[in-house]
């Protein structure tokens, strides 16, 4: 029967959509960047999407075969959310391995649009769970080597570059906090890669404005080694230098991409991806030592340790915060420069069933000083001290088309942190996500990173629900609300507040080359009213709605993309600003040329800094832009690739954005820039071997 549904649903479907991997909504490339504008067009916060490309890259050198796929290799596309991959995994459970890709049709709750986001990542191979063994013969012969070199540098000079013109009492004083290096950004990486089994990379970066063979005479500020081995025997995984460790729902340790509020509103849990190298250019969010995974039949079991140096001020003994940024350009800034001495030492055990998988972790962190924060109000629970241990446990249990799923942790001063909810697809048209979260005030962990309104997971308490809905063929209704409670004060609010969001998002799809979408959001925050003459603070709310639509047509070489954005804000003064912007995008790849480009221009008008902008473009292999636009004016940018052969490309960038508002300067601090134009340069080069 299984069969004869197959054939069926083959030649429903042959004439009017064709599966081929010419059918991807562009390039690979293009998919993963359109992945991830989804997930940050409406979040300001950094995501690491240098790891988040890198990948989804190597996932699509290395596809997922199907018929053995497991759940963690299925999370590796995030895209994906926690019911789809139930019931991909429950499809193979029960009819068993897929003898077309055509069969993804016939999974409840994924969709034509969901199936070729997958065609880079995916294919059908035999069913066969036992990996063979690794031949390091065969690891020296095959083995994928690539080296990337990156140089970026603005071309208007930025105050911290000048030459102090103070008189001669003031100079030390002056040119103390000025850049001591030059206006370039640089990196330079080497990867090895066999297959998805062993990996091997090293990183150098230097920031501009850093110093290259300063006083330490080391070369780049910032050096990254790694060394990972997958599935060999018991061991499931081992990591050596610089790693991350991911593991639960986030309260405990998730120092990776963790899913949030956005469009793909059923992706909201962090991925449980264990130990994994680290690659990136974050000079702070990773670990740097071993870890291993060993998997003994339906138990997993993992235990890590990491010791490096961190940034922070020391000078009375102690520290007040952790210098998180990497950026080592001035004197002050390398006073700070891996004062800390930080330890590391945790571990997971996890056991997986059929149905259910329950999880426990454990994270001690230490250091060779007391971190005594400046206390005032808002942070009175933050963490003091030199020794923290926190401890939590999560599970995930499917019931028919039910999952729950959740995490508790506590602290040990027994501060307590949950976050439980469930997924369900009543029908195959329509799923559901509802999330509760409790983090209390006291709860104070480094590495936590979960569904959150805040990006500190503590004191917060918050209640979400989301829906997903495919009424009719080619359209998608995605929808959310998510009210929150804060019951101690925060920075800038200084009582007990509340807030909601809002989210309606429309897409639809009439033709494989041409896609577009509506989405509506409403955010009602609370803050401190600053003009106001109560002898008590005024909590003042604020209310914000945006309003955006958007069309990609793709027509043989050509995609074009064109957006406007509106929002409108108001707070307690009874006053509204209000902001719009409009972009239009032209790509091209050439047929006899081994060249593509990509240009944009853009328009905004954000009346004040609530009604800013943060829009995603397009960049060099590997680097990402989401420029702020607050004020008026305008930016453009071009964007070129260029294959020489099949080793060596090319990635060249320039931009501009240009302030219609009369500012005579941009920025501040030793960021300033004098007149109206910002011009940014960027270029890599990759050769594979």
């Amino acid at each position: 029967m299984k069969r004869h549904l197959i054939g069926l649903l083959i030649l429903q479907h042959f004439f009017a959509i064709s599966l081929t991997a010419q059918d991807v909504v562009t390039t690979t490339d293009q998919l993963i960047a359109d992945i991830f504008e989804q997930f940050t067009a409406e979040s300001d916060e950094a995501i690491d999407y240098e790891t988040f490309y890198e990948e989804l890259l190597s996932v699509s050198k290395e596809p997922l075969n199907l018929n053995t796929v497991t759940r963690e290799e299925l999370e590796k596309l995030p895209f994906l959310s926690d019911t789809q991959i139930e019931n991909i995994l429950f499809y193979l459970y029960r009819y068993g391995p897929m003898q077309t890709i055509y069969e993804l049709q016939l999974v409840e709750a994924v969709d034509m649009t969901d199936i070729r986001r997958m065609l880079p990542f995916v294919v059908l191979g035999k069913a066969e769970k036992q990996l063979p063994k690794i031949n390091w013969r065969d690891v020296v012969k095959y083995g994928r080597n690539e080296i990337l070199m990156r140089i970026d540098r603005g071309l208007e000079t930025k105050e911290g570059y000048r030459l102090s013109k103070v008189g001669n009492e003031n100079q030390d004083t002056a040119n103390s906090s000025k850049y001591l290096g030059s206006q370039f950004y640089n990196t330079t990486k080497y990867r090895f890669r066999f297959k998805d089994r062993v990996l091997f990379g090293v990183t150098a970066e230097k920031d501009a404005g850093e110093q290259f063979l300063g006083n330490t005479k080391k070369g780049f500020d910032f050096y990254s080694l790694y060394a990972q081995i997958n599935n060999v025997g018991k061991i499931k995984r081992i990591v050596l230098g610089d790693y991350r460790a991911n593991f639960g729902l986030g309260l405990v340790l998730h120092p990776d991409f963790g899913m949030g509020k956005s469009s793909y509103v059923m992706n909201v849990i962090p991925r449980n991806s264990g130990l994994k190298k680290y690659s990136s250019t974050d000079e702070y969010n990773f670990f740097r030592g071993a870890g291993a995974t060993l998997e003994f039949g339906k138990m997993n079991l993992t235990a890590f340790y990491s010791f490096k140096n961190i940034d922070g001020d020391t000078l009375t003994g102690n520290f007040t915060s952790i210098y998180k940024t990497g950026l080592h350009r001035t004197i002050s800034e390398l006073g700070k420069k891996h004062n800390i001495h930080q330890q590391v030492v945790g571990g997971n055990a996890t056991i997986t069933f059929t149905n259910f998988q329950m999880g426990l972790t454990a994270v001690h962190t230490s250091f060779n000083h007391h971190l005594i924060p400046q206390k005032s109000v808002y942070n009175y629970f933050y963490f003091s001290g030199n020794q923290q241990t926190t401890v939590g446990i999560n599970y995930r249990y499917r019931w028919h088309k039910l999952n729950l799923f959740g995490e508790t942790a506590v602290t040990e001063n027994l501060a307590l942190a949950t976050i439980n909810g469930f997924t369900v697809s009543p029908l195959s048209t329509v799923s559901l996500v509802a999330i509760h979260r409790y983090f209390s005030p006291e709860y104070d962990t480094f590495y936590a990173n979960t569904f959150s309104e805040s990006s500190r997971v503590n004191n917060e308490t918050g209640f979400y629900i989301g829906t997903e809905i495919r009424p009719f063929r080619k359209w998608k209704f995605a929808a959310y609300t998510d009210s929150y409670r804060f019951p101690w004060t925060k920075y800038t609010i200084n009582a007990p507040s509340t807030g909601m969001d809002y989210l309606l998002q429309t897409d639809f799809t009439p033709h494989r080359n041409l896609s577009m979408f509506w989405r509506f959001k409403y955010e009602e925050k609370m803050n401190n009213f600053s003009e106001s003459k109560a002898a008590m603070t005024v909590i003042n709310p604020i209310l914000k709605g945006y309003l955006r639509y958007q069309l990609v047509y793709t027509y043989a070489n050509f995609t074009m993309k064109t957006m406007i954005e509106g929002n409108l804000v108001k707070n307690a003064k009874l006053m509204s600003g209000y902001g719009i912007t409009a972009l239009q995008d032209l790509s091209y790849k050439f047929t006899k040329l081994p060249l593509s480009a990509d240009f944009r221009i853009q328009f905004f008008d954000a009346k004040d800094y609530d009604n800013r902008f943060y829009t995603y473009e397009k960049d060099v292999l590997y680097a990402f832009s989401i420029p702020m636009y607050y004020g008026s004016g305008s930016r453009y940018y071009l964007n070129f690739k260029y294959e020489l052969n099949r080793q060596i490309s090319f990635w060249f960038k320039i931009g501009q954005t240009v302030y219609s508002d009369d500012r005579e300067t941009i920025g501040t601090g030793n960021e300033k820039i004098i007149g109206n134009r910002k011009t940014d340069v960027r270029f890599l080069m990759k050769w594979e071997f």
